[in-house]
């Protein structure tokens, strides 16, 4: 009973709150609506927002096209890293491969172990790669 009679309280409050910010609102918009529009909302710019490219997108399309560039020299970097030590796991090449995007890495060396350049075995959450 106890319980029911807080939740009728809590419900209560947040009725009256939300009543209380859309009277606050409504006044809000009245004396913006009174001053003829006018917002104290700095010009607009030439150019929207939308129109210039996220940096981060920036980033990984440029991390993308020098793997698709150089793909050839970063198989053979992956196969030259896995020779080094047969039995790497997989997150500790992605740790030799700063510049490189992890999501295009990992989709070169599941190709190349389709391919029968490399060999994965399952090791927890990764996979330890050996020489075919």
């Amino acid at each position: 009973m106890f319980c029911f009679i807080v939740l009728l309280l809590v419900v209560g409050a947040g009725f009256y709150f939300y009543q209380k910010l859309m009277t606050i609102e409504r006044e809000i918009r009245a004396e913006q609506k009174a001053e003829g529009g006018h917002t104290a909302v700095a010009q607009a710019p030439e150019k929207p927002v939308e129109d210039f490219p996220d940096m981060a997108d920036l980033d990984q399309q440029d991390s993308s096209a020098k793997i698709m560039s150089g793909q050839d020299s970063v198989e053979e970097a992956i196969i030259s890293a896995v020779a080094k030590s047969p039995g790497l796991i997989q997150t500790e090449l992605y740790a030799q491969f700063v510049d490189a995007d992890k999501k295009q890495l990992q989709k070169m060396i599941k190709k190349m172990a389709d391919s029968g350049t490399l060999r994965r075995e399952k090791q927890g959450s990764s996979y330890t790669l050996y020489l075919a």
